[in-house]
């Protein structure tokens, strides 16, 4: 059933853009602050991230050019699945134990659950209006 107002579309796009800022933002770290890739590795061995060093570049990798396809509406869908999979697996190897509250003793799961819920809105919905994958590919699964 469409829908006719005309704001829902760019608050998607709105979504969509922020939750790129904050992927590239978290990526642009890991990839490009001294030592950030390194400590990512040891982090994600220490919690039992199987072949750390290479998940820390593969996510590193994901949040960055992840990010900025989210900004520019580019395999937007495709990108939030795979960055669903990721959050989850930070919810439950790292934030769920730590309580819901990020306090300055924890950080628990509430922006982790903020984020999981923006990116399944976007995967189900789409890109919004404004999108390279709109305007340049006819293909849904494009944009």
């Amino acid at each position: 059933m469409p829908n006719n107002n005309k704001f829902n579309q760019w608050t998607l796009t709105l979504l969509r853009v922020v939750l790129g800022v904050i992927f590239t933002y978290h990526g642009y770290g890991k990839l490009f602050v001294k030592d950030a890739l390194p400590g990512t590795a040891q982090f994600f061995a220490a919690i039992g991230i199987p072949l750390a060093n290479y998940a820390a570049v593969l996510i590193a990798f994901l949040e960055f050019f992840g990010g900025l396809l989210l900004i520019v509406g580019l395999l937007t869908r495709w990108v939030s699945l795979l960055l669903i999979i990721e959050m989850l697996v930070a919810l439950f190897k790292v934030h769920l134990k730590q309580g819901f509250l990020i306090t300055p003793q924890a950080y628990g799961y509430e922006f982790i659950l903020l984020i999981l819920t923006a990116l399944v809105v976007v995967l189900v919905n789409g890109p919004g209006s404004l999108s390279v994958g709109k305007k340049f590919f006819k293909n849904k699964h494009l944009h």
